[in-house]
């Protein structure tokens, strides 16, 4: 007999308790340890995804949030520009274009040769249009000095075209063709 063999004859009960408690031991773990600590990781696997989906989820809530805000503001805006920038019919539009063209152009010492002015209606918007064509004649600083001071007027009003031309070869002044329109609310009943 063998040393090993002698001492697995003599020591049988000690090592079959000791193999019985480690298959216990691998029994426990292969059926109890290793599933729940599966699950726990899957879990936290699970808790880690809806953390990154609820910052998301926060962070899409505020976009909206700002949004919207900022789309109500905006509307409050318009409706400000609306009611207090543009007049609210052509007779406001008129008494505002008309006056302060020729003003400026007596300040700036050019000759107003022609004025006319048109409405224009689009279908289906609530804005019209007043567009007035100028033809004026002066010198080039005159003429400057004369859209500057129309682009920074209160008055809302847009310069679309301009040609310069030069005038007759017997006069030195340059001519100034100037399209400016301005917009007026016709509000939702004349829209359609």
């Amino acid at each position: 007999m063998t040393l090993v063999t002698r001492i697995l004859h003599e020591k049988r009960a000690l090592i079959t308790t000791v193999a019985m408690i480690l298959a216990v031991d691998v029994l426990l773990y292969v059926l109890a340890v290793y599933p729940l600590s599966n699950k726990v990781s899957r879990a936290e696997t699970r808790a880690v995804q809806a953390e990154a989906q609820l910052s998301q989820a926060r962070a899409n809530h505020a976009t909206a949030s700002q949004t919207s805000e900022n789309k109500v503001n905006a509307d409050s805006e318009l409706q400000r520009f609306y009611t207090e920038v543009l007049p609210v019919d052509l007779a406001g539009a008129r008494r505002i274009s008309s006056p302060l063209l020729v003003q400026l152009a007596e300040d700036t010492h050019l000759v107003l040769t022609r004025q006319s002015s048109a409405p224009e209606k689009e279908r289906g918007s609530l804005l019209a249009r007043l567009r007035t064509t100028m033809v004026l004649a002066g010198e080039y600083e005159d003429i400057r000095q004369f859209i500057y001071e129309l682009e920074t007027a209160p008055e809302f009003i847009l310069i679309e075209e301009v040609i310069l031309s030069q005038g007759d070869a017997s006069d030195e002044a340059l001519v100034l063709t100037l399209g400016v329109s301005t917009y007026y609310w016709v509000g939702p009943d004349a829209a359609s």
